[in-house]
């Protein structure tokens, strides 16, 4: 089983929002600044804490349920 955080650098980062947002919390990880969530209430805390604007939470929420679904689809494989 991977962890977010592994989720996270496997992702493409692109010209948009989505890919911004990724390359900022690629840039925590390899700080060492980004938290090893396990679950999604961790990951919104640690963005509040940060003053993430909706859209950045919004987008942040997408990444967890993809990074849940692979996951899931993982464990039942």
């Amino acid at each position: 089983m991977s962890t977010f955080t592994d989720f996270m650098q496997t992702r493409n980062i692109t010209n948009s929002a989505r890919g911004a947002f990724l390359a900022e919390m690629k840039t925590l990880i390899n700080a060492g600044a980004f938290p090893p969530v396990q679950q999604w209430a961790e990951l919104y805390r640690f963005l509040n804490r940060r003053r993430a604007s909706d859209e950045t939470i919004t987008l942040a929420r997408q990444l967890w349920r993809e990074y849940r679904k692979l996951e899931t689809a993982r464990v039942a494989a």
